[in-house]
């Protein structure tokens, strides 16, 4: 009985000690965009991303009081929504006017 009291316990009962490295914030807004950095991301200005949500064209968003928010799994889904089969070739037509 004597030995438990004196080993060290094989697991603490305090959280990570990563997640205390991280301040408060970025806890929690892990994972999500201001307008600027999905802006950034894009290459396009903050303005763009004001026109396709006037448009209701962009990313879905989440709004903290004046803070627009981007889910980024969300922006990802968004993308992948958009995008396009290739387009076929297009062969030339000879000078018969007939495909080869």
């Amino acid at each position: 009985m004597s030995d438990l009291l004196h080993d060290p316990p094989e697991k603490s009962c305090t959280p990570n000690s990563d997640q205390h490295d991280k301040p408060l914030a970025a806890l929690v807004l892990d994972g999500f965009l201001r307008r600027e950095q999905l802006a950034q991301l894009f290459g396009l200005s903050p303005r763009t991303i004001d026109r396709w949500e006037a448009l209701r064209i962009g990313p879905p968003r989440v709004c903290v009081g004046r803070t627009i928010l981007y889910n980024i799994e969300s922006v990802r889904e968004w993308l992948r929504s958009r995008e396009q089969p290739p387009f076929p070739s297009k062969r030339r037509l000879s000078s018969s006017g007939l495909k080869p």
